[in-house]
C-alpha cells in the first residue's frame, strides 16, 4: 500500500507541474506579444522547468514519450496534444528564443532555437509512428502536428534572424562606416526593439544629425508601445515592473502611431499633444528621457516641456519622501529644466523688446538664448552671467548654433528680422544663412535673405534665393510629405505651408525686381497625393507646432509697398500660436517694465545702416523648364543630413573624377528632354543638388567634415 501511495504522489505532482507549465506557457506568449520580453523570458524558464519536473515525476517518462508504445505522463494517452509535452515543450523554447533576441540578448538565443527544432522534429517523428500503427490520430493530435510544423518553421527562421543580427551587430560595434548607418540601426531595433543599446545610438545619431524633431517622435514612439503593458506588472510579475509608481496614464494612446490610426499623417511626422507628453514622459526609458526633454525645448514645445518638467519634479519630490531618488542616477534632468526656465524667460524678453522697437537689444537677448546650449565663455571668454551686455553682440554670428533645431533656427531668423529692421542687411543676410543651415527648407529665411540681397544691390543672389523659393514651393505641390530621414532637419515653416496666393505675391515681387520666376513643367491640374486615394493637403497644417496661419508667414521689403516688413514680429512661442503663459511656479516675466504707450524709443546703440542698394536692372531670362536652371552657387546650403553620394550611386569614398563621370551618366539618363516622369525629374534635381556639393572642393570638404555624426555627452 506504502508504494502505491508514493507512485499516486508521483502521479498527482506531475499532473500539477503539467498544468503550471501549460499555464506558463499559455502567459507567456501573451507577454511576448504585448512586448514584455523581459517577463515572457522568465515565465518561458519557468514554463520548461515544470515541464521537467512534470516528466521526471511521473512513471514511464522517457526523452520521447510520444512513441506509439509510450505513454503520456499527463494522461494524455499515446497521441499529441498541442498544450502539453514535447509540443509545449518545443514552443516555449521558440518563444525563449524570441523573446531573449528581442530583447538584444543573444547569449541562449541559439540553444533556444536548436531545441526547439530538435524536440519539434522527434515529436514529428513521434507522430509519424501514430499513423504507421493504424491509430487514426484525433483532431487535438492534427492540431499539435501543425503546432510543431509552425515551430520548426520559426525555429529556423529564427536562427537565420540570429545570424543576421550577429551581422548588424558587428557593423554598429565596430564603427566602421557611416553612410547607411540609419538604416542598418533601424533594422537592428526592429529585431531587438527592446534593446537599450540600440535606443541610446539612434537617438544620439539623430541628436548628431541635429535632428531634434525626429528625436522627439522616436521617444514618443517608444513610450506609446509601452502604455500597452499598463497594469500587467502585479502579483509575481511585480519586480519586473520597469516603471514601478508612475502616475496612471491619462491623455497617451497606445495606437497613436499606429498604422490604422485615423491619423494620415505619417508616422514620423506626428507628434503628440502637450497632456500626453506628460504620459510619454514617464513610460520611456529613463537613459533617453533627458533627451526628449531637450527636444521639446529645441522644437519649442514648451507647453509640452513645461508639463513634463513639472511632473517630473513632483513625482521625484514623492518618490524622496519614500525613500527612492527617481533621479538619482542622472543629473542632467535638472540641467535641461534650468535651460527651459532660462529659454523662455529670454525669448519672451527679446520678443517683448523686439515689439517695443528696442532691436539692439533685442538681438542680445536672441543671441544669448543661442547660447544656452553652449560653453559659459563661447564668444568673449566672460563670466557664467546669463545676461551680457548688448554691446557684446553688435554684428551677426560668425556661424549657425551647433546644436540645431527649431528654437535656434527661429532665433537666427528673428536677429536677421531685428538687422532688417535697422537697415542692417549685410547682418540680416548672414543670420538668415545660419537659420537656412539649420533648416535648409525655411521658406521664411530664404524669403528675407532675397529681399536683403535686393537691398543691398546684389541681383544674382537675389535671384537665386527668389528662385530657389519658387522651386522648392512648386515640388511641395506634388510632394506634401518629406520622406524620413532625409531633407532638412526641421519641419516647420516649410515649403508645403505657402499658398498659392502667397507664391503669386512672389512671383509679382519679382517681376517687378525685374527677376523672371522659374517655370516648371508641373501641371497643377493633374497633380494628385503621394498616397494614394488621399486628397493633396499641407502636412504641417496639422501638426500642433505650425499652426500659424500661412499668411503671417511671408514678410516683404518697405520698398515693395509692405512697410511692416521691418517691424515683422518674431517668430516661435508655444506648440499653439499666439504663446500662452505658462502655469508654473518660477515667474516668466519681464525683467524690464514695459514701455508707456505712446513714449518715444530710445536711440539704439547700433552702427549706421548699410547703404542703400542700387536700382535693380531688368534680368531677361530665357523661358526653360525648372529643372533645366543651372543652380547658383550662393544658393547652394550644405546640408549634413542628405547623403550626397547616394544620390550619385557612390561611395564616400568615390573620387572626384568618379563623382563627374556619375553625375554626367545619371543626368543624361534622368534629362527631362529624354524622360519626362516626375520620377525622372526628382532624380534629375536630386543628383544636380548633389553634384554642385560634391563637384565643388570646398562644400566637398564641408560635407564630409559634418557628416561625421556629433554624440552630445
Amino acid at each position: 500500500g506504502g508504494g502505491g501511495g508514493g507512485g499516486g504522489k508521483k502521479d498527482k505532482h506531475a499532473q500539477q507541474h503539467a498544468a503550471l507549465a501549460t499555464l506558463y506557457g499559455y502567459r507567456c506568449e501573451a507577454l511576448y506579444e504585448l512586448g514584455a520580453y523581459d517577463a515572457s523570458v522568465r515565465d518561458a524558464r519557468d514554463a520548461l522547468e515544470c515541464e521537467r519536473s512534470s516528466r521526471s515525476d511521473g512513471s514511464g517518462a522517457s526523452d520521447r514519450p510520444y512513441s506509439s508504445s509510450g505513454r503520456n505522463p499527463s494522461g494524455g494517452g499515446t497521441s499529441l496534444h498541442p498544450e502539453r509535452g514535447a509540443v509545449l515543450r518545443a514552443k516555449v523554447s521558440y518563444l525563449l528564443g524570441l523573446s531573449l533576441l528581442r530583447g538584444g540578448n543573444v547569449k541562449g538565443v541559439e540553444d533556444a532555437f536548436e531545441a526547439s527544432y530538435d524536440v519539434a522534429e522527434k515529436a514529428l517523428e513521434d507522430a509519424s509512428d501514430i499513423r504507421e500503427s493504424g491509430n487514426k490520430p484525433s483532431i487535438t493530435h492534427k492540431r499539435a502536428v501543425d503546432v510543431l510544423k509552425d515551430t520548426i518553421q520559426g525555429a529556423t527562421e529564427g536562427k537565420s534572424t540570429l545570424q543576421e543580427y550577429d551581422v548588424l551587430k558587428t557593423k554598429l560595434d565596430t564603427g566602421s562606416f557611416k553612410k547607411d548607418f540609419i538604416d542598418v540601426l533601424d533594422r537592428a531595433l526592429e529585431i531587438a526593439p527592446a534593446s537599450m543599446e540600440w535606443q541610446i545610438a539612434k537617438v544620439r545619431h539623430l541628436i548628431g544629425r541635429r535632428r531634434w524633431f525626429v528625436v522627439a517622435n522616436h521617444c514618443e514612439q517608444v513610450a506609446a508601445k509601452r502604455v500597452q503593458l499598463e497594469g500587467i506588472f502585479t502579483g509575481d510579475l511585480a519586480d519586473l515592473d520597469p516603471f514601478p509608481g508612475i502616475p496612471p496614464v491619462k491623455e497617451l494612446d497606445p495606437d497613436f502611431f499606429a498604422e490604422n490610426s485615423k491619423d494620415d499623417t505619417p508616422l514620423h511626422l506626428r507628434m503628440l499633444s502637450p497632456k500626453a507628453t506628460r504620459d510619454a514622459a514617464f513610460r520611456m526609458p529613463k537613459e533617453i528621457m533627458p533627451y526628449y526633454l531637450r527636444a521639446l525645448r529645441l522644437e519649442e514645445r514648451y507647453s509640452g516641456a513645461v508639463l513634463v518638467g513639472t511632473a517630473l519634479v513632483e513625482f521625484d519630490t514623492m518618490a524622496k519622501a519614500a525613500g527612492n531618488d527617481y533621479f538619482a542616477e542622472n543629473e542632467r534632468y535638472t540641467r535641461e529644466w534650468e535651460r527651459l526656465d532660462n529659454t523662455i524667460k529670454m525669448k519672451e524678453e527679446g520678443d517683448l523688446l523686439f515689439r517695443d522697437a528696442y532691436y539692439d537689444r533685442a538681438v542680445a537677448l536672441y543671441g544669448e538664448c543661442l547660447d544656452i546650449d553652449k560653453g559659459s565663455a563661447d564668444f568673449d571668454g566672460s563670466s557664467n552671467s546669463i545676461l551680457r551686455q548688448s554691446s557684446s553682440w553688435p554684428v551677426a554670428r560668425s556661424h549657425a548654433n551647433d546644436a540645431g533645431g527649431k528654437l535656434h533656427a527661429v532665433l537666427h531668423s528673428n536677429r536677421a528680422a531685428c538687422f532688417a529692421s535697422m537697415g542692417r542687411y549685410e547682418d540680416a543676410v548672414k543670420e538668415s544663412s545660419h537659420a537656412i543651415e539649420i533648416h535648409s527648407m525655411y521658406t521664411k529665411a530664404i524669403l528675407r535673405r532675397a529681399r536683403c540681397h535686393a537691398k543691398l544691390g546684389q541681383d544674382e543672389k537675389a535671384k537665386a534665393d527668389f528662385n530657389r523659393y519658387v522651386m522648392l514651393v512648386e515640388g511641395a505641390r506634388d510632394h506634401p510629405y518629406p520622406p524620413p530621414n532625409q531633407g532638412s532637419a526641421c519641419y516647420f515653416d516649410m515649403p508645403s505651408n505657402v499658398s498659392e496666393e502667397q507664391l503669386d505675391k512672389v512671383k509679382s515681387e519679382m517681376n517687378e525686381l525685374g527677376i523672371k520666376p522659374i517655370e516648371t513643367r508641373n501641371n497643377r491640374s493633374t497633380m494628385r497625393s503621394p498616397i494614394a486615394g488621399q486628397p493633396k493637403k499641407s502636412w504641417l497644417n496639422k501638426l500642433w507646432c505650425c499652426k500659424n496661419n500661412a499668411a503671417s508667414q511671408v514678410v516683404t521689403s518697405p520698398s515693395y509697398r509692405r512697410p511692416e516688413y521691418d517691424r515683422a514680429m518674431p517668430e516661435g512661442g508655444s506648440d499653439q500660436q499666439p504663446p500662452v503663459q505658462p502655469k508654473r511656479k518660477v515667474s516668466f516675466k519681464s525683467s524690464r517694465q514695459a514701455r508707456p504707450p505712446g513714449a518715444i524709443p530710445p536711440p539704439q546703440s547700433v552702427s549706421p545702416p548699410d547703404p542703400p542698394s542700387k536700382k535693380v536692372a531688368p534680368t531677361i531670362i530665357k523661358s526653360r523648364p525648372a529643372f533645366d536652371h543651372p543652380i547658383d552657387a550662393s544658393s547652394v546650403v550644405v546640408d549634413p543630413t542628405m547623403d550626397y553620394y547616394a544620390a550619385l550611386g557612390l561611395t564616400s569614398s568615390a573620387s572626384d573624377s568618379e563623382i563627374k563621370q556619375a553625375y554626367h551618366k545619371g543626368a543624361k539618363e534622368n534629362h527631362p528632354d529624354r524622360n519626362n516622369t516626375k520620377e525622372a525629374q526628382a532624380r534629375f534635381l536630386e543628383m544636380k543638388l548633389a553634384y554642385n556639393v560634391l563637384g565643388d572642393t570646398e562644400k566637398k570638404r564641408e560635407y564630409d567634415k559634418a557628416n561625421t555624426p556629433k554624440i552630445d555627452p
